[in-house]
């Protein structure tokens, strides 16, 4: 993932964050991805950005819409692009766009909204080559408010997990032994992938915010507040015993 921003920026100048991801998937598959809420839910979470007879979503103003080819939303702070390329092997290239960070502590967001993003679109990548057409369940829990420091992400880092490629075990109370593989490792998440889930975990204390685990489950039948409740309970105890 591109990131472009210009060093020393006045707040009044617009700040980027680009990205350009290739997608083992037809431009339509694509669409469903990031247009629908289905689609959403499986990599990023639950929300509908299509226009009501008035141009609005729930996000704001929906400057273009074109499915199968992108669109544009502008919200009260930044301003979201997505454009869709087929590619001659019917894949697809994936351009998005945000602008904005006008805010007093907007260096922090920046930072914290680019480390996300890559984190997302790599998430992408793996449900559209993995688990496309599956429906999806998805669940947010946070650590202790404590939680929100570099030493604690880094306590739970080192506990987890190592490198991309290997294997983990989660003993979580509800759901049993989860079994994975780390499948992304950046300065502010990592990502394990399961044989139907795909677990992202977030660092936050750029934001002054605690860690938070979101959960893609894939497949029929799924309780959410089951998932919730122990991986709620997971971290809460993970963070007590340490």
């Amino acid at each position: 993932m591109a990131v472009a921003d210009t060093p020393g920026a006045t707040m009044t100048e617009e700040r980027r964050i680009e990205a350009e991801i290739p997608l083992d998937a037809t431009p339509a598959e694509v669409w469903d991805a990031i247009a629908t809420e289905p689609g959403l839910t499986a990599w990023f979470a639950p929300m509908d950005p299509a226009p009501d007879e008035n141009g609005l979503s729930a996000d704001g103003v929906v400057l273009r819409w074109e499915p199968g080819l992108g669109y544009a939303i502008q919200t009260e702070t930044s301003a979201f692009e997505y454009l869709i390329e087929e590619q001659d092997d019917g894949s697809s290239i994936l351009r998005f766009v945000q602008t904005g960070f006008l805010g007093d502590d907007w260096e922090a967001e920046y930072e914290a909204t680019a480390r996300g993003w890559d984190l997302y679109f790599h998430t992408l990548q793996l449900y559209v080559s993995g688990f496309h057409g599956a429906p999806a369940t998805y669940v947010v829990a946070e650590g202790p408010a404590w939680s929100g420091t570099a030493e604690a992400w880094q306590k739970l880092r080192e506990a987890v997990g190592g490198e991309v490629g290997t294997k983990v075990e989660l003993d979580v109370y509800g759901l049993g032994v989860v079994v994975g593989e780390v499948d992304y490792d950046g300065p502010s998440h990592f990502g394990i992938t399961t044989e139907y889930a795909l677990l992202r975990f977030h660092n936050r204390s750029l934001l002054g915010m605690p860690v938070a685990l979101g959960h893609h489950y894939y497949g029929p039948g799924q309780d959410a507040k089951r998932l919730e409740d122990a991986w709620q309970s997971w971290l809460t105890e993970f963070y007590l015993t340490q």
